[in-house]
């Protein structure tokens, strides 16, 4: 059934400053500097503007891994032998040689940034019919999510807070900015120009269902 717009009308959003991340999803071959402003039009949030962004770096790596499975598990650092405990602490730090990305950091003023991870908010999400899983749940459907992000458009949210389903809550947050967010972006900063993420968070990541490489154990 659609979800039930009522409940979701009684949402408290905030006027409030965030700071969050950004990885890039490509790099220019020019050498030129990356846009850190690419939007999809996909995902578990999709809209016509929709930039995903994280409360962590961390979060923002892992989110790449996850999508990203088949670059993790090419890049496996054991040479076939697997990790255990002891080969992590020693190989934990090591950043996989998948494709680099740069890293930006996006200082946002938003005046309606809904946060959806709140006891509250989950209550009003259930009873407009949100399933909570869905927040987790695999592509191609995640679930009730782009049902969501739709609607929050038409709420005129111009962002939300949300778990993430690479980095699990309540440590891991995402961010999905949509387009009325746009303009609420005061400044930006790019932290790392081509970085990538460490054995030790790819470790950590939350894979789509059967998709974890066999290296990370």
């Amino acid at each position: 059934m659609p979800l039930d717009i009522g409940p979701l009308r009684e949402l408290p959003v905030r006027r409030t400053t965030l700071t969050v991340y950004f990885r890039q999803v490509w790099l220019p071959s020019d050498g030129s500097d990356p846009d850190p402003f690419f939007m999809r039009r996909e995902g578990r949030w999709p809209t016509d503007w929709t930039l995903y962004t994280s409360t962590t770096p961390a979060v923002a790596w892992a989110e790449y891994c996850r999508n990203h499975p088949h670059d993790v598990a090419a890049a496996d650092v054991t040479g076939g032998v697997g990790l255990d405990d002891a080969a992590l602490a020693v190989l934990g730090a090591v950043e996989l040689e998948v494709p680099a990305r740069a890293l930006f950091e996006l200082d946002f003023a938003f005046d309606t940034l809904a946060d959806l991870t709140s006891d509250w908010a989950l209550e009003l999400l259930a009873r407009a019919g949100f399933r909570a899983e869905s927040f987790t749940a695999d592509p191609p459907g995640y679930g009730d999510c782009p049902e969501l992000a739709a609607i929050a458009e038409q709420l005129g949210w111009q962002a939300m807070v949300v778990p993430s389903a690479a980095w699990r809550w309540p440590d891991g947050l995402c961010v999905p900015v949509f387009e009325a967010g746009h303009a609420a972006l005061a400044e930006h900063r790019m932290v790392l120009e081509a970085a990538q993420p460490s054995v030790a968070l790819a470790t950590a990541t939350s894979y789509v269902t059967g998709a974890r490489p066999r290296w990370l154990g």
